[in-house]
């Protein structure tokens, strides 16, 4: 774990200033899906947890180009409880101005133990994180990410424009508050 922190600091002493130089924002996604801290076959993952995206985050705290982009489903995949833990993270990296952009997706369950599902069927209150990012004063934009495998819809277009419809509800009913 030691060596893969090592590397993502040389990683960014290296690029962060050219990115600043140029304007670039360099969005990290972190790992999807979150596996244990010890990894798997001995190779370990550093960005599983939230207290993890935050330590990557501070190594370049004042970067404007060192941001990311904020996987809702793989941080609720992180937590114990996403229903509770998701809103405070996004409310945190959202107003440090952290997030270039949000794959909106919803799970079921836990850590390590959870289940895909479409975004009105989860368990983190969808709307309210929408709130949660406006409020926070994210304006940014918001896509579906992973949706759930059909056999009646095996290019998953369907599945897409649900959860692209779903989003554009959501936003109109933010549009009207």
């Amino acid at each position: 774990a030691a060596q893969m922190w090592g590397a993502l600091e040389a990683f960014l002493s290296a690029v962060l200033p050219i990115a600043e130089e140029c304007g670039v924002r360099l969005a990290f996604h972190p790992q999807d899906p979150p596996l244990p801290p010890e990894g798997v076959r001995g190779f370990h993952h550093v960005l599983t947890s939230v207290a993890a995206l935050r330590q990557y985050l501070d190594m370049a705290p004042g970067s404007p180009s060192h941001v990311m982009n904020f996987c809702q489903g793989t941080l609720a995949e992180m937590c114990d409880d996403p229903a509770a833990e998701v809103p405070p993270a996004i409310r945190e990296f959202a107003a440090r101005g952290k997030i270039e952009m949000v794959h909106f997706r919803n799970i079921k369950g836990s850590r390590l133990h959870f289940a895909e599902v479409y975004p009105d069927n989860g368990d983190v209150d969808m709307l309210g994180a929408l709130r949660v990012y406006r409020d926070a004063g994210y304006a940014g934009i918001v896509c579906p990410d992973h949706v759930p495998v059909s056999a009646a819809d095996p290019d998953q277009s369907r599945q897409f424009a649900f959860c692209l419809g779903y989003i554009r509800a959501l936003l109109q009913v933010l549009d009207r508050e």
